[in-house]
């Protein structure tokens, strides 16, 4: 299966995937991880965003993610379906929060709602915050298409609980 990571995201070894794996299930045997696919992601702008978008997902405040299918039906990658486990990196690859898909929507970028933006962490959650952060993001990763963002881009809504974080494990080791 393929996973595709934006740049300057660097995609996790399989060998730090599987090592995260592993320790997932040590600290939490009850995980559904015995063979389970395991699909890495990035989020963030940046390191510095993403270890703030890390915090939001450790403290409950960021409860979700968004997924455009033109990226999913370009790229290979999976796409998202309720009990997908999704292993978010850091931007060098490190694996670090283990989450799982609880549900899905979608929606049309042009007719973006509270209702749709509730998971996303509270500094970005409005509307009016959103959709200018998420068309310079998703301009970004799409130019390499040669598309851009449009009213009537379609996105997946991705809420999910987080399972593992391997920073508290450390932590607590």
């Amino acid at each position: 299966m393929s996973f595709y990571l934006p740049s300057p995201a660097i995609a996790p070894s399989a060998a730090a995937l599987e090592a995260f794996r592993v320790a997932a299930k040590a600290a939490e045997p009850a995980l559904p991880l015995d063979g389970a696919q395991l699909e890495p992601r990035w989020i963030g702008l940046d390191q510095d965003s993403t270890h703030a978008i890390f915090q939001l997902i450790r403290t409950g405040d960021k409860r979700g993610t968004f997924t455009l299918p033109w990226i999913v039906e370009r790229t290979g990658t999976p796409t998202p379906a309720v009990g997908n486990l999704l292993v978010l990196v850091d931007m060098d690859g490190t694996p670090t929060l283990l989450v799982r898909v609880t549900r899905l929507d979608s929606a049309v970028f042009g007719a973006v709602r509270a209702e749709h933006t509730v998971i996303d962490g509270s500094p970005v959650r409005d509307p009016a915050v959103w959709v200018p952060l998420h068309t310079q993001y998703w301009n970004h990763h799409l130019a390499p298409f040669g598309l851009a963002v449009s009213t009537d881009m379609p996105f997946w809504i991705e809420e999910f609980e987080l399972l593992y974080d391997s920073s508290h494990a450390q932590e607590t080791s």
